[in-house]
């Protein structure tokens, strides 16, 4: 007998809260208009996601004459999840609320190290920045790692960690001092992540990521799609050229080699000061980056023979690319392909500061918010 009343109460607490979220500040007569439900039932399931910290007053609306009716907005900061990236010289936390936005940064300079103590390290850091976060009146859902390497299937260690040196490296050894909820995911993964939450028209596409140690993900109805093994999308190790030049994998002729922006610079040139040279005109940049973005052409060329989606271009070197590098770029694939009528968009990725670890902690933020509201 109460399983149907139970049902009801939840259906009808879901879709308040998924209208404050979607919709932002509402009137109790908003939301009855809105969704067809009693203001009783409004009052009272206000009233009680307030006490649970879910949803808060907002402004009172402009009078008409009569009383200000009070507005109700969903309480975004009530809830964050954490961000971790570790890399060479440096490890970056992220704090965001249930909206993506970010609330709170650090970063400190520390050589990484795969032993128990860097992971100590690190596990106070974490510990000492979730606390800040509470404090500032969040609850932490939980701790996300952007990691450099391929995570095994169940979600638990690195497999192939090459670029770190964090081969076999398991989530028990990095979090075994965190009192949280954890996960790690490949970065490119957690950047593509990202891409879907602030992008919700993206349907099918590859994300091509020109990092240092460049990288793809790849989205299949609107979704990230891992695979089995969680590792579709690690472009980089595609053979570019055959018998080229050797890449950290062991393998020859990569992608890594040929689209990494380290193709670019020589004798320690910045990659702000080689696109600053290139812009003069400099006849040796103009035909690497020729070069480079002929590999780059012929990467996401093969790409597309696999997958005939759209391409987001990210990481580092994107945002130097401009709008015309991008129409050039797009040109340079059409030109490699066989089908040359076929429709495709090639665009810049968001290039939002720590991408990858925005993504990864996303991943505790959807499945929070798809609870709370229902998921679609």
């Amino acid at each position: 007998m109460n399983a149907p009343s139970t049902s009801l109460k939840t259906a009808n607490r879901q879709a308040i809260i998924s209208h404050l979220y979607h919709h932002g500040a509402q009137t109790k007569q908003m939301l009855e208009r809105e969704l067809g439900l009693s203001l009783p039932t409004i009052t009272q399931n206000l009233r009680t996601l307030t006490d649970e910290g879910l949803v808060e007053q907002g402004e009172p609306m402009q009078s008409t004459g009569g009383r200000k009716a009070q507005t109700y907005t969903f309480a975004a900061r009530s809830h964050a999840a954490i961000g971790v990236t570790m890399r060479a010289n440096a490890i970056t936390l992220v704090a965001v609320d249930l909206y993506g936005e970010v609330i709170m940064r650090r970063r400190k300079r520390a050589t990484y190290r795969n032993d128990g103590d860097y992971y100590d390290m690190v596990g106070d850091l974490v510990t000492e920045f979730a606390g800040k976060i509470v404090r500032s009146g969040s609850d932490v859902l939980g701790v996300a790692y952007s990691m450099q390497g391929i995570v095994s299937a169940d979600g638990t260690a690195i497999t192939f960690g090459k670029i770190m040196g964090n081969t076999g490296l398991t989530l028990e050894k990095l979090t075994r001092h965190i009192e949280l909820p954890a996960i790690m995911i490949h970065d490119s993964d957690a950047s593509a992540m990202a891409e879907l939450w602030f992008d919700h028209s993206i349907q099918d596409a590859v994300c091509v990521y020109l990092e240092r140690r460049p990288g793809g993900a790849v989205i299949v109805d609107g979704a990230l799609y891992q695979g089995p093994n969680l590792s579709n999308g690690t472009i980089e190790h595609m053979c570019l050229v055959p018998g080229g030049k050797i890449c950290y994998c062991g393998q020859r002729g990569c992608m890594d080699v040929y689209c990494s922006p380290e193709a670019l610079v020589i004798d320690g040139e910045s990659l702000p000061g080689f696109f600053s040279v290139l812009a003069q005109g400099e006849p040796g940049h103009r035909q690497r980056y020729g070069e480079w973005m002929d590999h780059v052409a012929q990467a996401i060329a093969n790409i597309r023979t696999v997958i005939a989606g759209d391409i987001i271009i990210g990481g580092e070197t994107a945002q130097y690319l401009t709008d015309d590098a991008i129409t050039d770029l797009k040109h340079r694939v059409e030109a490699l392909s066989p089908f040359h009528s076929e429709h495709f968009s090639l665009r810049k990725s968001s290039c939002a500061d720590d991408q990858n670890i925005i993504g990864a902690a996303l991943r505790f933020v959807q499945s929070y918010v798809d609870g709370i509201c229902g998921a679609a």
